[in-house]
């Protein structure tokens, strides 16, 4: 391919989840949000959804329409990178179309895998079918989350792993390093979707399993969507009120707060990418008591920055926990360096470095 010379201001249009919003929610959109917030002049930025958590009629409306506005717009040639953002399902199929305009003017394209459970999803398809989101996720860039993505994706998608650049989630770092949480009872958060796929379930049994004369030292609230009421439920069974509180989703300014008031951060999941929440738990010097799922052991050394527990393992999860309560030098330690290591992650360098992909794709502009 011959390459052209980059004009500037790049026209980076991004498609995928709605940045962050009261309709717009998880990771993706905190990542879409933090993205159009950049305010590079060598950059023009435009941001096209084609997702919101909304009732049907929305949601329909913001697939269709954001498929067909980022099409128009790619034809009109008012884009000289396309950056694309997907997870699995329907949201490989709303990027197809977008992808296939930008191939076909020579518009160079970057892919974006957002979820672990994109690799699992594509596995149980039919043969035509893998071969149809290889096709449709063809593309002169891939953006993964962790090295673990890099050989499954390649060996899924088809592509060159020259092809391939790790970006790892960012997060906002706060001004001041964070302070200690001596207070008693201990605080704990854990953030995520509701359910059994992020651990909901065994984090409660694992309370359930702490000793009589430790459990009234902590209270843990669980924050997200989801499963809200079958987890409350669930609480409700083991008689478990009084140390969990399921708060269902909240809004940034909640979870602020309960980050800053926190002195553990808990998501015992089956399956991750890179979580937002557990990068910003970190750089709030939260404890994170984790599965090594995903990109998570890239960034969690257990016993150095955090701990580390199996999967579906409601008592190692509970003596990880038992062990922060009791030991305070421990749990002081880890939340320092659980800062520390966050800094590796800050917007910022992410934002160089992704600024280094778009360079390099638009300098492939035919």
């Amino acid at each position: 391919m011959a390459a052209g010379p980059v004009r500037y201001p790049i026209r980076v249009l991004t498609v995928g989840t709605a940045p962050t919003g009261p309709n717009s929610r998880g990771g993706m959109a905190a990542v879409t949000k933090l993205l159009v917030e950049d305010n590079d002049p060598r950059f023009h930025i435009r941001s096209v959804p084609t997702y919101v958590d909304d009732c049907l009629p929305a949601w329909l409306w913001t697939g269709i329409s954001g498929m067909l506005k980022a099409s128009a717009l790619l034809l009109a040639d008012a884009v000289d990178v396309l950056h694309v953002h997907f997870s699995l399902r329907g949201s490989v199929v709303r990027k197809s179309l977008p992808l296939f305009v930008a191939r076909m003017r020579g518009i160079p394209t970057i892919v974006h895998c957002h979820s672990s459970h994109f690799f699992t999803w594509f596995d149980r398809l039919p043969s035509p079918l893998r071969r149809a989101v290889r096709a449709a996720l063809r593309a002169d860039y891939v953006v993964l989350l962790g090295e673990s993505h890099m050989v499954a994706s390649s060996a899924r998608l088809g592509f060159e792993v020259s092809k391939a650049r790790l970006l790892y989630n960012p997060v906002v770092m706060p001004p001041d390093a964070p302070s200690p949480r001596t207070r008693r009872p201990l605080s704990a958060v854990s953030l995520g979707r509701l359910g059994t796929n992020k651990g909901s379930y065994d984090l409660v049994r694992a309370i359930g399993l702490l000793p009589n004369d430790i459990r009234p030292n902590l209270r843990i609230t669980l924050a997200g969507d989801g499963e809200v009421e079958q987890v409350r439920e669930f609480v409700r069974a083991n008689g478990l009120d009084d140390t969990i509180d399921v708060a269902g989703w909240v809004g940034p300014a909640d979870r602020d707060r309960l980050l800053a008031e926190s002195a553990i951060f808990v998501l015992p999941s089956y399956s991750e990418g890179l979580p937002m929440a557990l990068l910003e738990a970190m750089a709030n010097g939260v404890v994170p008591v984790i599965t090594p799922v995903g990109a998570i052991p890239e960034v969690v050394a257990d016993g150095v920055n955090g701990m580390l527990v199996k999967p579906g393992n409601p008592g190692q999860l509970a003596a990880a926990l038992q062990e922060l309560i009791v030991d305070d030098e421990l749990r002081s330690r880890l939340a320092a360096a659980a800062y520390a290591r966050a800094g590796k992650f800050d917007v910022e360098r992410w934002r160089e470095a992704l600024h280094d992909v778009w360079l390099a794709a638009a300098s492939r502009r035919r």
